[in-house]
C-alpha cells in the first residue's frame, strides 16, 4: 500500500467513508430506480432493501469519517499523542473487508452476518484504540471524550443486532439495530462534535464571539435522544413526542447561542452551522410527527429521519470532513466556492427527500430517486477534489 495513504488515521479512513459514501448510495439509486420510478425490473437483493439502505446509511458511511475524526482529534482534545498505525489501521481493513464481504454477499451466497461480525470487530479494535488514547491523555477535562466514546461504543451491540436480525430474518432486531445506531450512535456523536468544536471554529474567525458550551443542555440532549430511542424500542410513541419537542427547542436555543447568524462571512463555519440547524428542524419535524400520531393522524413519512440522516448529519459530515482533509494535509481549511456550491447542492438533496413524503411523483420525477442521484453527484464531486489528497504528501512535508 502507499506508504503516504497509511501515514494517518483520517487518510484511510476518511479514504474509506468516501468510497463508502458513492457505494452504499449507488446501491440505492439502483434499486429506486426500480421500485419508484419503475425505469427497469427491480432487482433481486437478499435481504429486503430497505433493510440493507438502513444498515449502509447508519452503519457503513459515517463509521469510517467518524472513527477518522476521532482519531485525528480526541487525542489533543485530552491532551494526549497522536495515535500509532497499529491502533488505527487494523479496525480500518477489518472494516474495510467486512462491507466488501458485505457488496459481494448481494450477488453471492457468502453469509452478510459474518461480513457484519468482521465490521464489528474492527468498530471495537478502533473503539479500544481511542479509549487508549483518552485514558492516557493528560488533561483533566475529558468529558467530551468519554461522552464521545459511550456513543461510539454503542455502534457495536448495534452492529450484532443487525446481524443477528439478518440471520434471522426478524423485523424486530433490524429495528432495534436501527433506533440504537441512529439515536444511540450518529446523532449524540455528531451532536457532542459540534458541542465540541462549533464554539472553538467561530471563535476564531467571529469578532467578538463568547463561546457557549452549557454541559447540561449537552446532556439534556442526550438524554432526550435516549428517551426517543428507549420509546421507539418498546413501542411507547407516547413517550417520544414529547421529548423530541423539548429536544427541537434545546437543538434550536444552541444554534441561537453560537450565533448562526454572524457564520455566514466564513462559508466553511457557516457549513456547521446550518448543519446544527437542520438538527432543530428535525427534532421538530418528529415532534409534530409524534403529537398528531398520538391523535391519530399519520403525518410526514420519512421526512423527519431524513432531515436529521442528510439535513443534519450528512452536511455536518461533509464540512467536517473538508475541514480536516483540508488542515492535515498542509492547506487552508476553508470551502472555496466548489465546496460552497456543493453543500448547498446538499442542502437542496435534503430538501428533494424531505419532499418525496408528500409529493409522491411517480416516473422519472420521483423525489426519492432523484435525490439519490443528486447526494451522488455532490458526494461524486467532492471525491474528485478531496480523495487524490488522502494519497499524497503534504506539501509543507510535515508527515502524517
Amino acid at each position: 500500500m502507499n506508504a503516504i495513504f497509511l501515514s494517518a488515521p483520517h487518510r484511510v479512513m476518511f479514504f474509506g467513508g468516501a468510497v463508502q459514501s458513492l457505494l452504499a448510495v449507488l446501491f440505492w439509486a439502483v434499486d429506486l430506480g426500480a421500485r419508484y420510478a419503475g425505469l427497469y425490473a427491480a432487482p433481486t437483493w437478499p435481504f429486503p432493501p430497505v433493510w440493507l439502505h438502513a444498515l449502509l446509511m447508519v452503519y457503513g458511511i459515517f463509521s469510517f469519517f467518524v472513527f477518522g475524526f476521532l482519531m485525528t482529534a480526541l487525542p489533543k482534545w485530552v491532551g494526549g499523542t497522536a495515535l500509532e498505525r497499529r491502533r488505527y489501521l487494523p479496525p480500518f481493513l477489518l472494516m474495510a473487508a467486512g462491507w466488501a464481504m458485505f457488496y459481494l454477499a448481494l450477488w453471492v451466497p457468502v453469509p452478510i452476518a459474518v461480513a457484519l461480525l468482521l465490521v464489528a470487530a474492527g468498530w471495537s479494535w478502533g473503539w479500544w484504540s481511542l479509549i487508549g488514547a483518552a485514558r492516557l491523555g493528560a488533561n483533566q477535562d475529558k468529558r467530551h471524550a468519554w461522552a464521545a466514546l459511550g456513543a461510539l461504543g454503542v455502534g457495536v451491540p448495534g452492529l450484532l443486532a443487525f446481524a443477528a436480525g439478518l440471520q434471522a430474518g426478524d423485523a424486530g432486531w433490524v429495528r432495534l439495530a436501527i433506533e440504537l445506531g441512529l439515536w444511540g450512535v450518529l446523532l449524540p456523536l455528531f451532536l457532542i462534535v459540534s458541542h465540541r468544536m462549533l464554539p472553538f471554529f467561530s471563535s476564531t474567525v467571529i469578532p467578538r464571539y463568547k463561546i457557549y458550551r452549557s454541559m447540561p443542555l449537552l446532556w439534556l440532549l442526550l438524554a432526550c435522544f435516549a428517551a426517543h430511542a428507549l420509546g421507539a424500542g418498546l413501542g411507547r410513541p407516547g413517550w417520544v413526542w414529547p421529548s423530541d419537542a423539548l429536544a427541537a427547542g434545546v437543538a434550536l436555543f444552541l444554534s441561537w447561542k453560537w450565533q448562526v447568524h454572524r457564520s455566514f462571512a466564513v462559508p466553511l463555519v457557516a457549513m456547521h452551522h446550518v448543519a446544527t440547524l437542520w438538527l432543530g428542524a428535525g427534532l421538530a419535524l418528529y415532534a409534530v410527527q409524534g403529537g398528531l400520531g398520538s391523535l391519530g393522524i399519520a403525518w410526514g413519512g420519512l421526512a423527519p429521519l431524513h432531515a436529521l440522516g442528510i439535513g443534519y448529519c450528512a452536511s455536518m459530515l461533509l464540512g467536517m470532513a473538508t475541514r480536516v482533509t483540508l488542515g492535515h494535509s498542509g492547506q487552508v481549511p476553508a470551502a472555496d466556492r466548489w465546496v460552497w456550491g456543493l453543500f448547498w447542492a446538499l442542502q437542496g438533496v435534503a430538501a428533494l427527500r424531505l419532499a418525496g413524503d408528500f409529493l409522491p411523483f411517480g416516473g422519472a420525477g420521483n423525489l426519492f430517486w432523484l435525490a439519490a442521484l443528486g447526494w451522488l453527484a455532490v458526494f461524486g464531486a467532492w471525491c474528485r477534489l478531496h480523495l487524490p489528497i488522502y494519497l499524497k504528501p503534504r506539501p509543507d512535508g510535515v508527515e502524517g
